[in-house]
């Protein structure tokens, strides 16, 4: 029987951690647990006139399977299948969790063909997901919510915390992959969404390895990379890589100085590179099954960043470099420039939209709209790792995020960078940007107040065509509606509005990341 692998792996074994707690222990277990799940009657789905956001926070409780209706004209060469991740249940009798960040992930598939566009959704069925089901509550601790029934059921939390594999979504040698933040992945059927099971993807099992949910894939050595953290007497980074034919090639675990939370990371050609963002993890907390990871995190911003760079080939000593703090939710693409490595991402200065009660991804669990300080800047960082150097330099100014390339460029030098975009001041996105990095013009389409849309996925005219011609995949909320619908844009005519709307017949909540694949 495979082992559970949570948020927080390889630490000491619950027995181990209660003797060495002693008073400490005692003592704050016989105070108020914080982190617990919210009744659902400080919710409205979909919310008022004044909340169009909250149809992104009102769970899906069904599966669909039907042929989508489509106005307007899909490309005739746009024939594959689209596949998306994201959370799409946050809630069980009666309860709610606290973060639209965290919630049973749903699959969904657009699949293109010469009739037409068929969907399809299905939840994963994780361990969690099926218990819970039966159960019809609650069970487990997550991410942002304790478990119900005290501290007893949340004690060494971060070890009962199962994944929910609702993060990002990746096709490998004919099977699909759902990842969560750090455990292992779970393997489907690309047409039938069934679940299979999960997947230590090939990786021995006296090997310990654990997967966060940002695997890179290089389109010319067919190379799959993948980072993930283990939490115990001290940090550590485990960095693994697969060849093109699936055979596990590499493995490294890198002791790392500091507890904190990251989301994606950075591979080039030559080079990789992790982000270390002062976003601390108090432990405590979640160990003594007092307080939830998300409610454990604290912004140290006189830290600074910390840059960790290895050679690809994960050979020698990691040079370790200081920067200005910027918090990093994902990545854009890195590749080497003469003896520099470029890595472009979109930073905050201070991530007040995730840490804290009125954090705008919480706040909107209970309706509120929350607090939103800091905005999303395009960035890079020119790095010699040579001379120990880093400089960093601002790309494009505005509010963004989930920014997606052309992959056929993954790790090599690229000239446009997709994003979603969103108006001063708002969490939600209601614009598709395309950002010309080469002459710094930049285009976009505003879907309009009360629409939101998500990650915006590019699929080239063909595997010849150049680079920037093709068409951009976004999934829309249109809360005037209360249903979603995926658009497709000319990625150089972004202006003109979408070729074509795929109509759905109901909504979808907060949905991630996405991945195209041609037939």
């Amino acid at each position: 029987m495979q082992p559970e692998y949570g948020i927080l792996t390889g630490m000491m074994t619950r027995r181990e951690f209660l003797a060495c707690s002693g008073s400490s222990a005692v003592a704050l277990l016989s105070g108020c647990a914080a982190s617990q799940s919210q009744p659902m009657a400080g919710f409205r789905d979909f919310g008022g006139p004044d909340q169009p956001y909250l149809g992104l926070a009102t769970s899906l409780t069904e599966e669909y399977d039907y042929a989508a209706v489509v106005e307007g004209v899909v490309p005739p060469g746009l024939r594959g299948t689209l596949y998306r991740n994201g959370p799409g249940l946050f809630d069980r009798g009666g309860l709610r969790k606290r973060s639209l960040l965290d919630g049973d992930g749903l699959i969904q598939r657009f699949h293109f063909h010469e009739q037409g566009v068929r969907f399809r959704s299905r939840f994963v069925q994780t361990p969690k997901y099926r218990e819970e089901a039966a159960a019809g509550r609650f069970l487990y601790p997550t991410w942002s919510t304790l478990a119900p029934g005290g501290l007893w059921n949340n004690i060494w939390g971060p070890g009962r915390i199962r994944s929910q594999a609702g993060v990002t979504v990746f096709p490998w040698h004919g099977r699909l992959y759902a990842f969560d933040e750090s455990s292992l992945p779970f393997e489907m059927d690309p047409t039938s969404l069934a679940t299979c099971g999960e997947s230590r993807l090939g990786v021995p099992p006296e090997t310990a390895v654990t997967f966060a949910a940002h695997g890179k894939f290089d389109p010319r050595t067919g190379e799959w990379l993948h980072f993930g953290f283990q939490y115990g007497s001290s940090a550590s980074l485990h960095l693994t890589c697969f060849a093109a034919d699936g055979s596990l090639t590499r493995h490294r675990v890198v002791e790392l100085p500091r507890y904190v939370y990251l989301h994606d990371w950075f591979v080039g050609s030559r080079y990789v590179m992790i982000n270390l963002h002062p976003l601390e993890v108090a432990l405590w907390g979640p160990l003594l099954g007092i307080r939830s990871i998300l409610d454990s995190l604290r912004w140290r911003p006189e830290q600074g960043n910390l840059l960790l760079v290895l050679p690809r080939d994960l050979s020698g000593e990691p040079v370790w470099l200081t920067t200005e703090a910027s918090f990093m939710w994902h990545s854009v693409n890195a590749f080497e420039q003469g003896g520099e490595l470029i890595a472009d991402f979109v930073g905050y200065a201070d991530p007040n939209h995730l840490v804290g009660s009125q954090g705008a991804a919480n706040a909107a669990m209970t309706g509120g709209k929350g607090v939103i300080h800091g905005s999303g800047t395009l960035w890079r960082y020119r790095i010699d790792p040579g001379q120990r150097k880093v400089a960093r330099e601002q790309l494009a100014g505005g509010n963004f995020e989930w920014p997606r390339i052309d992959e056929r460029l993954r790790c090599r030098s690229y000239r446009f960078a997709y994003l979603c975009a969103a108006a001063p001041g708002e969490f939600f996105w209601s614009a598709v940007e395309r950002v010309d990095l080469r002459t710094g013009l930049r285009t976009r389409h505003d879907f309009g107040a009360g629409c939101y849309c998500g990650e915006p996925v590019f699929v080239p005219r063909s595997n010849a065509a150049a680079e920037g011609s093709g068409w951009v995949l976004t999934e829309v909320y249109d809360s005037r509606t209360r249903r979603s619908l995926l658009a497709v844009l000319d990625s150089e005519r972004l202006a003109d509005g979408p070729l074509a709307r795929v109509m759905l017949r109901h909504h979808v909540p907060f949905s991630y990341h996405g991945w195209w694949v041609n037939s």
